[in-house]
């Protein structure tokens, strides 16, 4: 439901590189944590071989500053609401707060 909703992010990528470069873009970069904007923007070219896909995560004040948002980087495997993922955690395997400069 998210990718469909955020779609649109993807789908105008796609069309204005069409009519402004003729072609598809070599790279595309969006930013990967709660997924959306991924998402959206990912999904228009994931069947494009030629277009390569890169996510990135917030590293806050640097990964070894321990105030960063870099789960897939710098987390450890854990639960979290009965499903397995990379967690930002402490020894106890409880989470940590993650560090974010981002609004809201």
């Amino acid at each position: 439901m998210v990718r469909e909703f955020q779609s649109v992010i993807g789908k105008e990528t796609r069309k204005q590189a069409l009519e402004r470069w003729d072609g598809k873009p070599d790279v595309i970069v969006a930013c990967v944590g709660t997924g959306s904007n991924a998402l959206g923007m990912f999904h228009e070219f994931i069947y494009d071989t030629d277009v390569r896909l890169v996510g990135v995560e917030a590293a806050g004040l640097g990964l070894e500053s321990g105030r960063h948002s870099s789960a897939l980087v710098k987390g450890e495997v854990g639960v979290y609401h009965g499903a397995i993922s990379y967690l930002l955690q402490d020894d106890d395997g409880q989470i940590i707060q993650p560090h974010s400069i981002a609004a809201g």
